[in-house]
């Protein structure tokens, strides 16, 4: 098998070794009337309203799991995603709101939420959140009702365009939302509440999932400034935004049950799954049914778009030296910054490969493979997770009139991998952490 197909197989069959539901599934245990998650415990005996409210692009699968567990104790809820994959949950509302950018239905969703929350708020109600990645465009009301949904999505767009981190993102967003940074729990502040989290974050930062409507954040005043400093932000938001929104303060913290409420209430968090759960799974895949020499790439996770394609090519280089005459495989996960230039179609997965195309063409590197991919299925807006290039990229694309350097200045890295039939495209998989890098390299002897 050549290492491109060794490459898409270990990507295919990692996405179906993090399958959602099958990890909620483990997570979340009935035991009589004791509803087990970790070293949570909840008794349901005197629980006499469960309700379930999922938020996110990996949403439909915990909600399914979390139904097929729960079943009829489940009294109401409400699903907030991008798009269905699979059987849609039979006691839950379902919403489709908007990402990268918000629309409509993300508003509705918010408020029906709240509602929700606020009219069934006592002590014998449980309430199960369950939060993916995307939650911050798909589920939002603004903290400032003189804000409509075009600030809203005015500022989403300069966020998602300026090369900003997901982490300083999200930072942002809370200082504008009335469901970010805890404060939608804080709208049933006598109930129990479970949060269970499908991570799309670094260092697995669970008030950043979503922008952590349970949970509020550390961020300070002063690392809001800075973020809005480094990408000249202010400038580049609606006059309505810049005099309005960021007044108020950056987060509630967290509270403690209000007086005359529930003296053990619960308020707990729980991580299912992550990046790195999706990067073990890869490792052992490429080892056990490729058999690669493989290396994670723990610190590459974040960084300048052309700076990352450069250091993962040195990192796969000095292994296949390291291990000469064997299949090596680097695997990183994380997001790059990929600020956007043009108005093409492409994401930081497909624009990463590129790069990293160029480079390899550049120096001559032969038997080498760099994919980058989306867990989610989408990579910026494009309808493609990302891409897959070797050493025979550029010539082909050359051979057939495609200028690799002009996709790249207009941001549209789709369409030119697309050319190639190289484009990586899955659908929305109904998961989301973060995106998977993996780079493979033979010696040249070894064909």
């Amino acid at each position: 098998m050549n290492l491109k197909n060794i490459a898409q197989q270990i990507f295919e069959r990692t996405l179906t070794a993090i399958d959602v539901e099958s990890v909620v599934r483990a997570a979340l245990q009935l035991s009589g009337s004791k509803l087990i998650v970790g070293e949570t415990e909840c008794d349901l005996t005197n629980i006499s309203r469960i309700i379930v409210i999922a938020i996110g692009k990996a949403s439909v699968a915990m909600a399914r799991a979390v139904e097929g567990i729960l079943g009829e104790r489940i009294t109401d809820g409400l699903v907030v995603t991008n798009a269905v994959t699979g059987a849609v949950p039979q006691r839950l509302r379902v919403l489709i709101g908007g990402h990268p950018i918000p629309n409509e239905q993300s508003l509705a969703a918010a408020e029906a939420a709240l509602k929700l929350l606020r009219e069934s708020d006592s002590e014998q109600t449980l309430v199960i959140f369950l939060i993916s990645g995307g939650g911050s465009a798909l589920f939002e009301k603004p903290l400032d009702d003189r804000l409509t949904l075009e600030d809203l999505q005015a500022v989403n767009r300069v966020l998602v365009g300026c090369g900003a981190v997901i982490g300083e993102m999200n930072v942002v967003r809370r200082r504008l939302s009335a469901v970010k940074g805890g404060r939608l729990a804080e709208a049933a502040p006598r109930s129990r509440q479970i949060s269970l989290y499908i991570s799309d974050v670094n260092n697995d930062d669970l008030a950043t999932v979503a922008s952590g409507p349970t949970m509020a954040s550390s961020a300070t005043q002063a690392d809001f400034e800075s973020i809005l400093a480094r990408y000249d932000l202010l400038n580049q938001f609606p006059p309505s935004v810049r005099s309005t929104a960021f007044r108020r303060a950056v987060d509630f913290p967290e509270k403690n049950p209000p007086e005359g409420g529930t003296t053990n209430a619960i308020r707990a968090h729980h991580l299912l799954l992550d990046n790195q759960r999706a990067l073990l799974s890869a490792r052992q895949l490429a080892e056990n049914d490729f058999g690669c020499i493989v290396e994670i790439a723990d610190e590459l996770i974040e960084g300048e778009i052309e700076t990352m394609a450069h250091a993962h090519l040195e990192r796969l280089a000095a292994s296949r030296m390291k291990h000469a005459g064997k299949t090596v495989c680097l695997l990183s996960g994380g997001e790059v910054s990929c600020p956007v230039r043009g108005s093409g179609q492409g994401g930081r997965n497909q624009e990463f490969v590129l790069r990293a195309a160029l480079m390899i063409d550049q120096r001559k590197m032969e038997n080498v493979v760099v994919l980058s991919a989306g867990t989610d299925g989408i990579d910026g807006h494009s309808p493609a997770a990302g891409a897959i290039a070797d050493a025979e990229t550029i010539r082909r694309a050359i051979t057939q009139g495609l200028s690799p350097e002009a996709y790249l200045h207009n941001s549209d890295s789709y369409n030119f991998f697309n050319a190639l039939n190289d484009a990586i495209i899955t659908g929305p998989t109904g998961n989301n952490v973060r995106d998977l890098r993996i780079l493979l390299a033979r010696s040249p002897e070894d064909g």
